[in-house]
């Protein structure tokens, strides 16, 4: 007997689990559905998925598991079309970056011990690269050894958990479990500030009066803090996910603000050398960042060993772990 997996509303995110879930069509039966269907008959056509549904209740219906990828203004629109299909059995995980709002909605909409639980990955460094986020830079690789951040809540269930770790082990993910209130601090620092920095320098540089000669003369910086604004977390209401993690996203606004002042004195004074050290340390902490997370190797501790896919795949399907074809 499969399992029905529904990823609904993919992205990246969800096009690429479609596809590092292939190895284990035996079973695992997946499912997709997206509001462009061109594109979602694509992906099928491409091996993302066994079957597409143009209709989310027909996606979801049945499923075992729900797998929601969906930007951050559309959350909760599909957790009220989901909660009038899925069965009160079925596990509804969904990708986010603003954590506690989205647990507030899911309590207020999903019926009353709906399994339901949040993850967000980190990407692959191989993957970093690409210039956005669509499902047409789908990979299987995307979530290769990275860790897979699991936010639960004190109500969240055991099975939505055991659920949740299982998805990571099979996507060959690493489980990292944190809170909400931890998580929101978090994303507001890594997600949402290098979008609102570069909503701020767009701006400042297509609403002053030598934009009109400077468009022609652009550079490679320009090109890179410009393509931040394809990164957005929402598909319509651009922003909304700053404000629903209000708290978080004004200060570490207001870090920076000191930042940007502390950097403007400087040129100002002419302080060569503040700023010179200023713009190393800054060099140095990118360097020391990708080299740990290409390395994987953050604090020398020993990672935790994580289950063996054979075991997960007898806990979740009663089934063996498919054999390579090529074996």
């Amino acid at each position: 007997m499969t399992t029905r997996i529904a990823i609904v509303g993919f992205g990246q995110i969800g096009a690429s689990i479609g596809h590092a879930l292939a190895g284990y069509k035996e079973k695992i039966d997946r499912v997709g559905h997206s509001a462009d269907v061109r594109l979602m008959k694509k992906m099928e056509s491409q091996g993302a998925f066994d079957k597409t549904e143009i209709k989310l209740p027909d996606a979801v219906r049945g499923a075992d598991l729900v797998i929601m990828d969906y930007p951050m203004d559309m959350i909760k629109d599909g957790l009220g079309i989901i909660a009038k299909e899925v069965k009160a059995e079925t596990v509804i995980i969904c990708f986010a970056v603003a954590f506690t709002k989205v647990y507030e909605w899911a309590r207020e909409i999903l019926p009353a011990g709906q399994p339901f639980i949040l993850l967000h990955p980190v990407i692959n460094p191989e993957r970093l690269a690409d210039w956005n986020d669509t499902l047409l830079n789908a990979h299987a690789d995307l979530f290769d050894q990275r860790e897979m951040i699991i936010v639960s809540g004190s109500d969240t269930s055991s099975r939505a958990l055991q659920m949740a770790t299982d998805l990571c082990s099979l996507l060959k993910a690493k489980p990292y479990f944190t809170e909400s209130m931890e998580a929101d601090g978090i994303f507001a620092r890594v997600a949402q500030l290098p979008i609102l920095s570069a909503v701020a320098v767009l701006n400042t540089l297509i609403h002053s009066p030598g934009w009109g000669d400077a468009r022609r003369i652009t550079s490679r910086s320009f090109f890179r803090t410009a393509s931040i604004s394809e990164l957005y977390d929402e598909e319509e209401y651009f922003g909304i996910t700053s404000l629903l993690n209000r708290e978080n996203t004004s200060r570490v606004l207001d870090e920076m603000i000191v930042e940007l002042q502390e950097m403007r004195k400087m040129i100002s004074e002419d302080d060569e050398e503040g700023l010179r050290q200023t713009m190393k340390e800054a060099r140095q902490g990118y360097e020391l960042w990708l080299k740990q997370l290409t390395s994987g190797e953050w604090d020398k501790e020993a990672q935790p060993e994580l289950p063996e896919t054979r075991k997960i795949l007898g806990r979740l399907f009663g089934g063996r772990q498919p054999k390579d074809k090529d074996a």
